[in-house]
């Protein structure tokens, strides 16, 4: 019985292992088993980079997450791109949040420029203030290639 019980207990653990890394891609942070706890899972909201001869723009510019959400930015054609944020430009408390959740910052709050067609590049919004987001693309933000993520 008691070998039994051992098992049981196993089987449990690797079944919430497995929920676990499921419900996160594989790895496990605090916050993803708070998630997988709670039953939210972060959804990604993809925002393509185009540039042509008609001009450039994110698609869509103006975009709503909540909290927690992330975006992933994919360069559709005319890079190089990146994304950018302006200190000014987004709430209270953000940019300490937005610096943590940016990986491979050309400089604080700016994005890796995305060469080749399909690079991608995710920004979280995990632990975010709400408000609006303002960002743009440095090497085409004379040409109004900007965005607003709202986020709630």
């Amino acid at each position: 019985m008691e070998a039994f019980d051992s098992m049981r207990r196993t089987g449990v653990v690797i079944a919430m292992t497995t929920t676990l890394l499921a419900a996160h891609g594989g790895g496990i942070t605090a916050s993803g088993i708070a998630k997988a706890a709670s039953g939210t899972a972060a959804n990604t909201v993809t925002v393509q980079m185009i540039g042509s001869s008609s001009g450039y723009k994110f698609d869509p510019a103006s975009l709503t997450v909540k909290a927690g959400d992330q975006v992933k930015f994919v360069n559709v054609s005319g890079g190089p791109h990146n994304v950018s944020f302006d200190p000014q430009g987004i709430p209270s408390g953000a940019a300490a949040v937005l610096q943590k959740n940016m990986p491979n910052q050309q400089a604080p709050l700016i994005g890796p420029l995305l060469i080749n067609a399909n690079d991608a590049y995710t920004v979280s919004f995990a632990g975010a203030p709400t408000g609006t987001y303002h960002f743009y693309c440095l090497p085409h933000q004379a040409l109004n290639m900007t965005g607003t993520i709202t986020v709630q």
